[in-house]
């Protein structure tokens, strides 16, 4: 079983915590909105991932809460 912190850690850099929307600064969010997933899902559905606040990661495979 996995622990529930490595949930949290980014797959890519590593990263010790990934961010979901309501965590995100207004920058930070700016930020997302130019990531090239934009185009790929609307706004609603990227509320719905989570982000690496270091190598800019998406995760998109699981349901968060927002």
């Amino acid at each position: 079983m996995e622990s529930l912190d490595n949930e949290k850690k980014c797959p890519r850099c590593g990263a010790l915590k990934m961010k979901i929307w309501r965590d995100l600064s207004d920058e930070q969010k700016f930020l997302v909105e130019r990531l090239p997933l934009n185009t790929d899902f609307s706004r609603e559905q990227r509320k719905k991932h989570r982000f690496c606040e270091r190598c800019w990661f998406e995760e998109i495979g699981k349901a968060f809460k927002v």
